[in-house]
């Protein structure tokens, strides 16, 4: 009784803020004990953005060590209630607001100062119908000193336009890069071992933690030559799909006996590691999923690959002179790259700051950087012939109840302009649902609702996977990867549909069609349309994912460096994050 009663005091004094009161959390939790506290829980994680799952909230505080996760949940409330007081978040709402309007991206070398809650505090409230200016100027540090401060962050639209890392593939290197021409650190100081750069000095040049003391349990690799970051990707569905195929029920299942049985046991890993620090009295801050599971890429690379269709589609798109017409190669466009971020192998996690500097065969640039941490935000930038591409991925993911089935989410909105007609288009992202984790057959799919939006032109589209249960979307024998949709005529003043103007139907394995006066024409179609895959640029900052130790040693496939050196990574990530708390 004791131990209820405090476990409700603390939800009490943590679910305050909440304008609740404090008798409702103290009674929910003292009469319905961990059903009271895990719905208190998520209340909590919503208001402060914390991450986590009803269902393990439930079983935690069903368990005897559900003190403790109080405990830690109130320390935790605390901790972001002390940082993020209304003006910080007011101020920081604006400087973000500032930045989509003059975006680009800040690809910094050293750790930003402003707080991981105030960044994602400031991007749920930037509001989507905003029409943000269509020509962010940037292109990429040309220096390796800059240094992204608070004060620099709120003066950055007035920053003057940065020199471009790249031209083309043809053209020579810019003058910013030409000192630096020389591959660095791809062969040993010291020993004979290739794959070891030093073992005396304990980090390689570029190194997210330079001046680490040498351990000769996780030595500084040498890093990958440009022959091998700039092998060539595969363009073929069957190879970029491999050890996928197509499910009874639609979608994708995993047939890649040797990709299962590394996952294999991963849940049960992390539920151990999770009750064992909580009975230590902590949460799940230090957890470290094993790096068996992982590719070794980078979520700042590898997310570019659904980008892979933006130098056919989008450049033919920006050619045409009918405004309707650019916004059906848009929505196929978003349809086309699902496919080839399909893949069992986890990508790395991004650290705060991580970037990605690469670009396509025709000479479309692209920038990618991990700015935010909690949560994960990745801020991208796509400059093409005719167009231009910006936005970001916020990646939220959960399990369903019994934990067979992980879906994810990607927040935040894409926008695709076109420069000569100056249209400017915004959608979302589906969600994709991972099946059979702990037994079943294990599927992939995508699922749920794109939107598309075109303001000026009052334009509007829906694409729905898999769903036949709207009676506008009804159709007979869908399959999981199915899809079906509509453009309308829409009055954004009064939020109303005016008029159906086209349907779409197709499946993001199979193809993309229109609709329109009785007339089908196929936008895309799997494996007649070839994506072009992106290169990585020669010289990048010094932030790039390809210096990551835990990376480059997982591609080395020395599983037992990659662990120590991921663990000596996040450790770095987190009391960082803890400084700039303060």
């Amino acid at each position: 009784t004791w131990c209820c009663l405090g476990v409700g005091c603390v939800q009490a004094s943590a679910f305050e803020k909440l304008d609740k009161g404090k008798g409702a959390p103290i009674f929910c939790s003292i009469a319905f004990c961990c059903i009271g506290t895990a719905c208190n829980r998520r209340a909590l994680r919503k208001h402060y953005r914390i991450g986590g799952n009803y269902f393990l909230d439930l079983l935690l505080h069903s368990l005897p060590v559900y003190c403790c996760a109080a405990a830690q949940e109130y320390s935790e409330v605390k901790q972001r209630r002390d940082i993020s007081n209304v003006n910080t978040q007011n101020q920081a709402a604006n400087n973000i607001k500032n930045l989509q309007s003059n975006f680009r991206p800040s690809l910094s070398i050293k750790k930003a100062s402003v707080s991981d809650s105030e960044i994602s505090i400031s991007l749920s409230e930037i509001d989507e119908d905003v029409k943000p200016n269509p020509l962010p100027s940037g292109r990429g540090h040309s220096s390796y000193e800059l240094e992204e401060s608070s004060n620099q962050l709120k003066e950055a639209p007035h920053l003057q336009p940065l020199q471009r890392m790249h031209k083309s593939v043809e053209s020579s290197e810019p003058e910013a890069e030409q000192k630096f021409n020389k591959e660095t650190a791809i062969t040993p100081i010291d020993g004979e071992d290739t794959q070891v750069y030093s073992w005396k000095v304990g980090t390689a040049p570029f190194s997210f933690l330079t001046g680490e003391t040498f351990n000769s349990n996780s030595p500084p690799p040498t890093y990958l030559p440009l022959s091998v970051l700039k092998a060539p990707k595969p363009v073929d569905s069957q190879e970029i799909m491999f050890g996928l195929q197509r499910y009874k029920k639609g979608g994708l299942v995993c047939v890649d006996e040797e990709a299962i049985k590394k996952q294999s046991g991963v849940v049960k890993e992390v539920m151990g590691q999770i009750l064992s620090n909580l009975k230590g009295g902590g949460g799940s801050v230090g957890i470290s999923l094993p790096v068996r599971i992982f590719e070794p890429r980078s979520t700042c690379e590898r997310m570019v690959d659904r980008f892979s269709f933006a130098t056919t589609i989008l450049k033919k798109a920006s050619q045409l002179n009918d405004p309707l017409e650019r916004f059906k190669q848009v929505m196929a466009f978003s349809v086309s790259g699902l496919y080839l971020g399909t893949k069992q192998d986890k990508p790395f996690n991004p650290l705060l700051g991580e970037t990605f500097q690469g670009y396509f065969p025709d000479g479309t640039e692209v920038y990618v950087e991990h700015t935010s941490h909690n949560p994960p935000i990745d801020n991208f930038d796509i400059i093409g012939d005719g167009y231009r591409m910006w936005g970001y991925y916020l990646l939220e993911g959960k399990f369903n109840w019994n934990f067979n089935t992980l879906r994810g989410e990607f927040g935040g909105t894409t926008y695709v302009y076109f420069t000569e007609s100056q249209q400017l288009i915004s959608y979302t992202q589906p969600k994709f649902s991972l099946g059979g984790v702990l037994s079943g057959d294990r599927t992939l799919n995508w699922e749920g609702e794109f939107e598309f939006k075109d303001n000026l032109n009052n334009f509007y589209g829906s694409i729905r996977i898999g769903d036949d249960k709207h009676k506008w979307l009804k159709k007979k024998n869908m399959q999981r990867d199915d899809f079906v949709g509509k453009i309308w005529e829409y009055n954004y003043s009064i939020k109303k549909q005016v008029k159906e103007l086209a349907t779409v139907e197709g499946s993001w394995l199979r193809d993309f069609k229109v609709v329109q006066n009785n007339s089908e024409q196929t936008l895309w179609k799997l494996d007649e349309s070839t994506p072009q895959r992106h290169l990585p640029v020669d010289n990048p900052l010094p932030s790039d994912w390809r210096y990551r130790e835990d990376l480059i040693w997982l591609y080395k496939g020395n599983l037992n460096y990659a662990a120590n050196w991921k663990q000596k990574l996040e450790l770095r990530q987190r009391q960082e994050r803890e400084l700039r708390k303060k």
